[in-house]
């Protein structure tokens, strides 16, 4: 007769322990599983479509590759997203359950209330469906498995109670003109602040998504959602240093040639995490943990790995955020964010350390690392991005259980202390933990829920590993160890591994690799079990076969350089313009000034129509005898597209001094867009408004260099376009220059020649220093 096992948690860590379970669906099954959640739907804390809108914003983008975000046997489409918005990941789920869910008895909408073991026999659980009254109905299982994540209940600091500012938990935050501006988009207070307290993910991540918003609105045509959007700033409060990692990472930031070591000024590309998560890099032999207890020694191997990736130790932006002397002994600190960091260059973000002490009407009173005490003023509005606590998503449990596995509700790290990798306790082993430590991944979501259905069936591996397990001793100590790492449960490699030796699984290798060999990325589709069925075998096999074109791709046709360039442009350069004319009539000369590339949400595509020519000047047209790029309706119109998927407003102004000894003020505007698609760049010429797209400029192509002799390190890449418009052709050639993962430097050269035109106009961007 089958076990009745029941899931508490309908979301991915649930769903994956019901499928671990029910394969490799044996006759008779071994057991009945029973889902329950609270929800009226599965997927946790991940919404469904665009309109499911709970804990997580559906818009917002995974900080995970969907390499990552995935279980070993279902394959994500090849055209979705690398970084796949909120929703998606919901869609995700549910084609998860249809490929798999068939025979599970979900109960939806219904709350467990409370449990009880049944003396060593199983467990007795009430159960109350929403919106159904009091009444309970009760249930009985041999098997129980907590699904219900760390997202328990959000966490507000301490000293908000005589604000007068709206204030708001990060994870309720969608758009900040509801928390700032009243309906008719008026402020409805005088501060210009928005103070975010909370330093790690959570803390970067929400400081640059409101940046993002009050960019977009500022430097939207029309927007008036926010009143004098320009005039807010972000103040993020962080507590030390914490480095900010985009989401493409260069593969080879660094070349060697005859044992000297330089930067790679063109590096290769790839999502974030099929960088970091490298098991090539760990020592031959076991691979070891090297998350939990940092040593100092451990802590500068990081602190240099993300200074060499990143391409710097964070110095220009400020010293709250700089990464120099002892801080590099300390536990580091790690966040993702595309923008944030320009944001900060930009002083859209302004950053302080410290702890908040009070807030007071509009303002807040912060203690720094000295002692000292500072005040902030003039407060829009507080959002606290500080986490959550876990204790409230186990509240069910009864205190005899909550004894036995050592609950602390003051540790939101590890509020139990469990073995097998938080998986089981030795005293209660008929209860498991799937998902259950903070930032599980998904992958090892899955080889937990692998180990219960192997110790469940009565496998002597898994009872032996269960009874000779220590890691329940290393959580313990954890717990009150000053040096311990931001995620506690962080090595994915380490968890991979030993979870994979425990179960016997064989990690997938290329067919090209030698007996024993380990290399590669680490994701979930390379640990499967050899009995799958022909429908999870073609999963397997799309899954896998993503993976290394993504990898031939970036290698071989230069994918992903085109993000990372148009991530790196934003922000404010420094602009030298020389202008080369080979005809008398039209004058050479410089322009020194500054562009600045301003996100916003993109904008619609323009109907081509005869462009209206964008000015040099804001006081007067430019004169007859100014080089200026001109356009007409037979001008290049832009490749077949689909909508943009980031866009850049670029601005830019400074003086104009021609060789005649003429100066004049200057300014000009573009629209740059990237489409992640097609993994390319296009300009718009900009209106007289110098905000609204008005028509097609060029489409940047990259160039993929030779790799015959390989890479030279001061080598940019390079991109070209050309384009006629009416007589003229305009030849455009673009180089950029990498330090990292960081766009240190570029230029655009335009070489226009037509009957009464020839022309080079040469502008080289370098970042300003910030004071």
């Amino acid at each position: 007769m089958a076990k009745r096992v029941c899931i508490i948690g309908a979301g991915p860590s649930g769903l994956v322990a019901a499928k671990s379970l029910t394969e490799p669906s044996p006759t008779p099954p071994k057991f009945h599983i029973t889902i329950f959640d609270a929800k009226p739907r599965i997927g946790g804390l991940w919404p469904l479509n665009t309109q499911d809108d709970g804990l997580v914003n559906p818009e917002m983008c995974t900080n995970q590759s969907r390499h990552t975000v995935s279980f070993s046997d279902l394959a994500w489409g090849a055209d979705e997203p690398r970084f796949p918005k909120a929703w998606m990941v919901g869609g995700y789920l549910r084609r998860y359950v249809e490929s798999y869910g068939g025979k599970w008895d979900f109960k939806l909408g219904c709350r467990v209330e409370r449990v009880n073991s049944r003396d060593g026999e199983g467990w007795k659980v009430w159960v109350k469906r929403e919106g159904g009254g009091e009444e309970e109905e009760v249930m009985h299982f041999d098997y129980m498995i907590v699904a219900t994540g760390f997202f328990g209940k959000s966490k507000m600091p301490q000293g908000l109670d005589k604000a007068n500012v709206p204030i708001a938990h990060s994870s309720q935050i969608r758009d900040i003109k509801d928390l700032i501006s009243s309906a008719d988009g008026k402020a409805t207070g005088k501060g210009r602040k928005i103070v975010v307290v909370g330093g790690q993910m959570s803390g970067v991540e929400t400081a640059a998504a409101i940046a993002m918003q009050i960019s977009s609105a500022a430097n939207t045509p029309g927007d008036t959602s926010i009143e004098d959007a320009g005039s807010y700033v972000v103040t993020h409060l962080v507590q030390k240093p914490v480095w900010v990692m985009p989401l493409f990472f260069p593969a080879d930031p660094v070349l060697e040639r005859d044992g000297v070591k330089e930067k790679n000024r063109s590096p290769n590309f790839l999502p974030l995490d099929l960088v970091s998560y490298n098991i090539c890099w760990r020592p031959e032999g076991t691979v070891q943990n090297t998350s939990g207890h940092i040593t100092t020694a451990a802590a500068a191997l990081t602190h240099g790995f993300m200074e060499t990736y990143t391409g710097s130790n964070q110095t220009e932006f400020g010293p709250a955020l700089r990464v120099v002397g002892e801080t590099k002994t300390e536990p580091p600190l790690l966040a993702c964010s595309d923008q944030y960091m320009e944001f900060v260059r930009h002083k859209k973000i302004d950053v302080f350390t410290g702890r908040m002490v009070e807030a007071i009407g509009d303002s807040i009173t912060i203690s720094s690392p000295s002692g000292d005490i500072e005040t902030i003023t003039d407060v829009a509005a507080i959002v606290c991005a500080t986490g959550f606590g876990a204790s409230p998503s186990i509240d069910f449990l009864p205190t005899d259980v909550l004894e036995t596995l050592n609950f602390d509700a003051t540790d939101d790290g590890f509020p139990l202390a469990l073995n097998v990798h938080t998986t089981i306790s030795k005293e209660i082993p008929s209860l498991g933990f799937v998902g259950f430590y903070r930032s599980p991944y998904w992958g090892v979501m899955e080889m937990q829920a692998r180990f219960l259905a192997k110790l469940w069936s009565g496998d002597e591996k898994a009872k032996m590993v269960l009874g000779e397990d220590t890691t329940m001793q290393t959580m313990m100590k954890l717990r009150k160890d000053p040096r311990r790492a931001q995620f506690p449960m962080g090595d994915y490699a380490y968890l991979m591994e030993s979870f994979a030796e425990i179960l016997g699984i064989q990690r997938s290798e290329p067919s090209s690799s030698s007996p024993g060999a380990r290399t590669g990325i680490i994701t979930p589709y390379r640990y499967t079990y050899p009995s799958v069925t022909p429908a999870q075998n073609m999963e397997i096999k799309l899954a896998l076969g993503e993976h290394y074109s993504t990898f031939h791709a970036s290698l071989q046709k230069a994918r992903f350089v085109p993000r990372a360039v148009f991530r790196g442009l934003q922000g404010i350069w420094t602009l030298n313009r020389t202008i080369t004319s080979r005809i008398a009539t039209f004058p050479s000369g410089t322009l020194i000034g500054t562009a600045s590339l301003l996100p916003r949400n993109p904008t619609d595509t323009p109907t081509q129509t005869k462009p209206t020519p964008n000015p040099t000047s804001s006081s007067q047209p430019p004169p007859s005898s100014s080089p200026t790029i001109t356009s007409g309706p037979t001008c290049s119109k832009p490749p077949s597209t689909p909508s943009a998927d980031l866009e850049y407003l670029y601005f830019e102004e400074g003086q104009f001094l021609t060789s005649f000894g003429a100066t004049m003020n200057a300014k000009r505007s573009y629209v740059y867009r990237y489409f992640e698609e097609t993994d390319c760049i296009d300009l718009w010429f900009a209106k007289q408004d110098y905000l609204t797209a008005d028509y097609f400029f060029h489409r940047v192509e990259f160039r993929v260099p030779d790799g015959g002799g390989g890479k030279r390190a001061g080598e940019p890449w390079r991109a070209v376009s050309s384009h006629l418009c009416i007589e003229d052709m305009y030849d455009v050639s673009y180089e950029f220059y990498f330090g990292g993962a960081t766009l240190e430097s570029w230029t655009a050269e335009y070489t226009v020649k037509g009957p009464q035109k020839d022309y080079t106009i040469r502008n080289v961007y370098t970042r300003p220093t910030l004071v």
